[in-house]
C-alpha cells in the first residue's frame, strides 16, 4: 500500500465541510472590508522567498529543478507571492489596493500539532494606505474574521518592532541578528549577538522591554524603562524622538482601534517578529488552549516591494493559519457544519422508480441537494441510509401519494412526516 507523504493529510466529506464554511467565512468578511481576491501559483522561482527571508530558508521549503534546469520552490506562504505579483502586473491599479487569498502552502518542517508540511493560509494586504488607517483596518479585519467563524476567547496581542529597531545603535545586519534572537526568546543567544556588537549592557533594557505585556499602562512602563537603561544615555542626539513616537503610535492607533470597536486589546512588546521587513506595527491573534500551537495569526506593517525589486510602498497585511482557526474551533467545541444532504429520495417499490428520478429533479433544479437510491434498497435501509448521509428530509415517493400529486415528507431529526404537494415541495428546504 502506498501511503500519503509525511506531514500531509487526506479531508473526508465531514472535514471539507468544516473547512468550506471555513473559506466561506474569511471569504466573507474580507468581500465585506472591500478586500478582492488573487491567486498565484503553487510554485515560483526559489529567489523570490530567498530574497524575502534570507538563503537559510531553502532549509525549509521543498526546492527542485525543472526540466530546463530552473531553481523553484513551492511556496512556503503567500505574502511574497503576491508582492511579486503587484509589482508585475497590479502596480498600475488605483491606491489603496486591497487584497485577499487562500491557499495551499508547504514548508520542510518536522510535522507536529498544529504544524504541518502542506497547509492552507488566508492572508490581506492593503498596499499603498495611510499607516496608521492601514494598520487598523488589517486588524480589524483579522478579528472579525475569526469572530465570523465562531471563535470566542482568542487574544489580539499588538506590538511594535519599529521601537527595538531604533534603539539599538548597531548596522542593520547585527539588528536582524538581535531581533531574530528576542522573536526566539533565546537569552543566550542574545547575550552572544549583544556582546559580539559591543552593547552588552543593553541586554536588562532590551528583555525588560520585551517582557512587557498588557493594557495601554504597557505603553507608560516602556516609556520609563528607556528613560532608566543605559541606552537612553548612550543613544544618539534625536533618538528620543523616535524611540518615543513608536510609543504614541500605538496609543494612536488604540484610539482608531475604538472606532472598530476593539478596546479588549494586549500591548505585547515581545511580538517583535524577526524579519527585516517588518517596519512598525506588528501582531499576533492568539487562542491559548491550543499551547504552543496557540498562534493562529500574525502581521504588520511592512516594506517588502523594493526588497523584490518594485519602488517602495507601505504595506500592511497578515497571514492566517486556515488549519490552527480548525484545531481552535474544535478545541472551542464550536458546532460546524457537517456534510449532508437536503434530501434523499426513496421510491418505495421498483415501479416506483421513475417517479422518484422526477422527484429528485424537482428538487435539484430548485437549488436544493439530493440523492436517491441507486442500487435497489428498501424502504427501511434506505432510510438507514438517508441517516448516516445525514439527509435533512428523507422523501418517500408511494404510489398512493403519488396518484395525489403528493409525496411523503419524513423530518431525520424529529421523526415527524407529513404528506407535502408536489408543486409545494421545494419549499420545505427552504432555510435548511
Amino acid at each position: 500500500m502506498i501511503e500519503r507523504p509525511k506531514g500531509t493529510r487526506d479531508f473526508g466529506p465531514e472535514e471539507m465541510a468544516r473547512r468550506q464554511y471555513l473559506k466561506a467565512a474569511f471569504s466573507s468578511v474580507a468581500g465585506r472590508f472591500g478586500y478582492r481576491e488573487v491567486a498565484t501559483p503553487t510554485f515560483e522561482h526559489a529567489e523570490l522567498f530567498i530574497a524575502k527571508s534570507g538563503p537559510s530558508v531553502v532549509e525549509e521549503m521543498y526546492v527542485f529543478e525543472d526540466k530546463a534546469g530552473r531553481r523553484l520552490a513551492l511556496r512556503p506562504e503567500l505574502t511574497a507571492p503576491v508582492m511579486r505579483f503587484y509589482i508585475r502586473e497590479l502596480r498600475s491599479m488605483p491606491k489603496p489596493l486591497k487584497l485577499y487569498y487562500m491557499g495551499r502552502c508547504y514548508r520542510y518542517d518536522e510535522p507536529q500539532f498544529g504544524r504541518y508540511r502542506e497547509f492552507y493560509q488566508f492572508g490581506v494586504e492593503i498596499l499603498g494606505g495611510d499607516p496608521l488607517a492601514s494598520d487598523a483596518e488589517v486588524i480589524a479585519t483579522a478579528v472579525e474574521a475569526v469572530k465570523e467563524a465562531g471563535l470566542k476567547g482568542f487574544q489580539l496581542r499588538v506590538g511594535h518592532i519599529g521601537l527595538i529597531r531604533e534603539i539599538l545603535p548597531v548596522d542593520p545586519s547585527r539588528k536582524a541578528e538581535i531581533i531574530t534572537r528576542l522573536d526566539k526568546k533565546d537569552t543566550d543567544g542574545l547575550r552572544r549577538e549583544l556582546r559580539a556588537a559591543g552593547i552588552v549592557e543593553m541586554e536588562e533594557t532590551l528583555l525588560e522591554l520585551v517582557g512587557l505585556k498588557g493594557g495601554l499602562e504597557v505603553l507608560d512602563r516602556a516609556s520609563e524603562i528607556l528613560e532608566e537603561g543605559s541606552v537612553r544615555r548612550e543613544a544618539a542626539e534625536g533618538r528620543r524622538e523616535v524611540e518615543v513616537g513608536g510609543l504614541d503610535y500605538l496609543r494612536k492607533l488604540a484610539e482608531r482601534l475604538k472606532v472598530y470597536g476593539l478596546m479588549d486589546i494586549v500591548y505585547d512588546l515581545g511580538v517583535v517578529r524577526g524579519l527585516d521587513y517588518y517596519t512598525g506595527m506588528v501582531f499576533e491573534l492568539h487562542y491559548d488552549p491550543l499551547g504552543t500551537a496557540s498562534q493562529i495569526c500574525g502581521g504588520g506593517s511592512y516594506s517588502l516591494t523594493e526588497i523584490l525589486g518594485g519602488e517602495p510602498l507601505p504595506t500592511t497585511g497578515f497571514g492566517m493559519g486556515f488549519d490552527r482557526v480548525l484545531l481552535a474551533l474544535e478545541r472551542a467545541e464550536v458546532r460546524l457544519p457537517a456534510a449532508g444532504l437536503d434530501a434523499f429520495v426513496i421510491p418505495i417499490g421498483d415501479h416506483m422508480t421513475v417517479a422518484g428520478y422526477e422527484v429528485l429533479r424537482v428538487i435539484r433544479e430548485a437549488g436544493s441537494s439530493a440523492d436517491v437510491d441507486l442500487i435497489g434498497r428498501g424502504p427501511s435501509k434506505n432510510l438507514e441510509f438517508a441517516h448516516a448521509v445525514r439527509a435533512r428530509f428523507a422523501i418517500l415517493v408511494g404510489e398512493k401519494e403519488w396518484k395525489e400529486g403528493k409525496v411523503a415528507v419524513k423530518d431525520m431529526e424529529s421523526g415527524e412526516q407529513r404528506d407535502v404537494e408536489l408543486d409545494r415541495l421545494p419549499s420545505v428546504f427552504e432555510g435548511t
